[in-house]
């Protein structure tokens, strides 16, 4: 037990020793009396002699003990001062440990923080204050995942499992979705069961991997486009001609009319596919030119319309002045027209698409701002989810059903975007509508 325990519990070895001492004091103190007694008995001394020499006998007593209790006193306190000074610097080495490790360090008890260190705070964007006995740890999980992390504290406190490691993902303080690893181990914190745990933020490792994967798909189209997609925009551009002369040829009544117009709208289409596979392939570096952005929007604007389809109404919205940027010629016309196919695509009971070039300035972080323009495309549609708006620039993604989307539109607005020094803004909520911003620096500032 420690030092001064309960009475009736056993004396731990500090206990024992002072009764040691206490007892080899008393048993001196007896034989010194008797001793000094028996003394004095034999000395043929007067009264008031031996009174003097009880007195001093008594003094003398008195001057040992004293000296003997500040020396036991000082020793005592020598050795506690010696402990505190231990657990002094124990304690200090754990808090630096604890408050300055790379993990977030946690203790959840009844369902809340119980403890966080500053870490942990870091990484969900909150002070840690308003975290521990504040929040619930469910406060901080993504909906998605909730079930999952709760149903693993329940199996953990429950005693079917002391020690749980997975991932999942969490909610930051400005609504950001981070992707975290979590590892816990049952305790006891202040007498009641709780889980101490470490937490890990794998968001920025997981972009990564995502970005090592996309460009492994990237590699793998530039080696397919740069051996194929010549010889097919050949044949394409074979039949686009053919198809042109019988246009011109038929009369504008004529059924076959039409089906060479839609022969022609095919191969235009085509065309455009090969001219995405051409923007990833790694061999091919086009001359970027000065492309006026206004003259290019109102050049492609019928075209954009007739894209749209007849169930949707285009408006489209030019501001005065808007500068060039600099750009591979035709690839703003690329850029409207895959987001305004898109957008055709989530309206597909009709709607509303607004097409929109005006000037903005972009900014990042760690450059000054830069006066750009802005390509805007907004539907009334059916909008994306969040996990879905997470995987738009993925290669070969699509939520089109099997055979209508090739997966090619936005990462080809931003591989466009990029290689102009610019980016892709996207917003996006389900049954609200979806607005892709493409931002690209003018040509003035360009480089």
């Amino acid at each position: 037990m420690r030092d001064g325990g309960a009475p009736g519990e056993p004396l731990g070895a500090p206990g024992r020793r002072a009764a040691l001492i206490a007892g080899v004091y008393a048993l001196a103190a007896v034989l010194w009396i008797a001793a000094s007694d028996r003394l004095l008995d034999f000395l043929p001394l007067d009264v008031p002699t031996l009174t003097r020499l009880q007195t001093l006998k008594g003094w003398f007593f008195v001057a040992i003990t004293a000296a003997l209790l500040y020396a036991a006193i000082r020793r005592e306190l020598d050795q506690r001062r010696a402990i505190a000074e231990r657990l002094g610097v124990s304690e200090e080495k754990f808090r630096l440990l604890i408050e300055r490790a790379l993990a977030g360090i946690y203790i959840i008890r009844d369902g809340r923080f119980a403890y966080v260190n500053p870490r942990f705070a870091e990484i969900f964007g909150r002070p840690a204050e308003s975290i521990v006995s504040a929040l619930s740890v469910a406060e901080l999980i993504a909906p998605e995942d909730r079930e999952k992390v709760l149903e693993n504290l329940r199996r953990r406190l429950s005693g079917e499992v002391s020690y749980l490691s997975y991932t999942f993902r969490g909610l930051r303080a400005d609504g950001a979705v981070l992707e975290l690893e979590v590892a816990g181990v049952t305790t006891e914190f202040d007498g009641r069961p709780a889980i101490i745990g470490t937490l890990l933020d794998q968001t920025e490792r997981s972009a990564l991997q995502r970005k090592a994967l996309q460009a492994q798909k990237l590699e793998i189209l530039g080696l397919l486009a740069g051996g194929i997609v010549h010889d097919v925009n050949n044949v394409v551009s074979t039949i686009a001609g053919h198809a042109q002369i019988l246009v011109l040829d038929l009369p504008g009544g004529s059924p076959l009319r039409r089906d060479a117009q839609e022969i022609l709208a095919c191969a235009e289409h085509a065309s455009s596919l090969t001219r995405q596979l051409l923007t990833f392939s790694r061999g091919q570096k086009p001359d970027r030119a000065a492309v006026d952005v206004a003259a290019a929007v109102r050049g492609c604007a019928a075209m954009l319309r007739g894209a749209a389809g007849e169930g949707v109404r285009l408006d489209v919205e030019i501001e005065d002045g808007l500068g060039a940027v600099l750009v591979v010629p035709g690839q703003v016309e690329q850029v409207l027209m895959n987001l305004v196919l898109n957008a055709r695509d989530a309206t597909p009971r009709g709607g509303v698409v607004f097409v929109s070039a005006r000037r903005g300035v972009l900014s990042a972080a760690g450059t000054a701002a830069r006066p750009c323009a802005v390509l805007s495309v907004r539907d009334t549609g059916a909008g994306m989810d969040r996990a879905t708006r997470g995987r738009v620039f993925e290669v070969f993604f699509t939520t089109k059903p099997a055979g209508k989307g090739t997966g090619l539109g936005l990462p080809t607005v931003q591989r466009i975007a990029e290689d102009a020094g610019g980016r892709v803004d996207i917003e996006s909520e389900p049954g609200v509508g979806t607005t892709v911003r493409v931002l690209l620096p003018l040509a003035e500032t360009a480089s």
